[in-house]
């Protein structure tokens, strides 16, 4: 019951026509297509979108206090469901996620870039556009500002456990293939 009112007090600013029904939901093809499933990701949509009107109140706020047009804004996302071949897994789908820079009078609204990207560089590309020298021993790189590095090539990732229990599997990425190692094929999946 609990969940239920967090979730309504979340959505209530939603219109009829956001909100996302469950059996017009598309499901990941390694989802199972239940009606459970179907209502949980149809959910997870709606609080998304209810995340768009947070995000825009938190813009506009920065827009009345005059603050909107020096203020770098970062926004990603964690890394998914914490569903088979989500959160946690090195699959594309586990890994990959939405990262939104607003940055007024360097980056045009609707740019689109390409580059990869790891959470690592997140710090020094702050302390790059401050203008503070990124220490020599951060293993990240800046992507923005003046210490910004050239474009990565590759971009690694571990999954070493899951709850109580422990993995062992890397992965490395490029622009096109995604390389995974599983050092434990042996232990089946979760």
């Amino acid at each position: 019951m609990l969940i239920r009112s967090l979730f309504a007090n979340q959505t209530a600013r939603l219109k009829p026509h956001e909100c996302h029904a469950p059996d017009k939901a598309v499901l990941p093809p390694s989802y199972p297509d239940t009606p459970v499933v179907r209502r949980d990701w149809a959910n997870y949509y709606d609080l998304i979108t209810a995340l768009d009107y947070w995000f825009g109140d938190w813009i506009e706020q920065l827009e009345r206090e005059g603050l909107a047009e020096n203020t770098v804004v970062f926004f990603w996302s964690d890394h998914g469901r914490g569903l088979p071949r989500a959160k946690r897994w090195p699959y594309d789908s586990g890994l990959r996620l939405p990262l939104l820079i607003r940055w007024p009078g360097v980056i045009r609204p609707g740019t689109v870039n390409e580059d990869l990207v790891s959470l690592m560089d997140l710090g020094p590309t702050v302390l790059s556009i401050a203008g503070v020298k990124v220490p020599p021993w951060m293993q990240a790189r800046a992507f923005l500002g003046e210490q910004a590095a050239p474009p990565r090539e590759y971009v690694f990732s571990a999954r070493d456990r899951m709850g109580e229990a422990y993995d062992m599997m890397r992965s490395v990425r490029d622009r096109r293939y995604r390389y995974i190692r599983n050092h434990q094929a042996c232990k089946p999946y979760a």
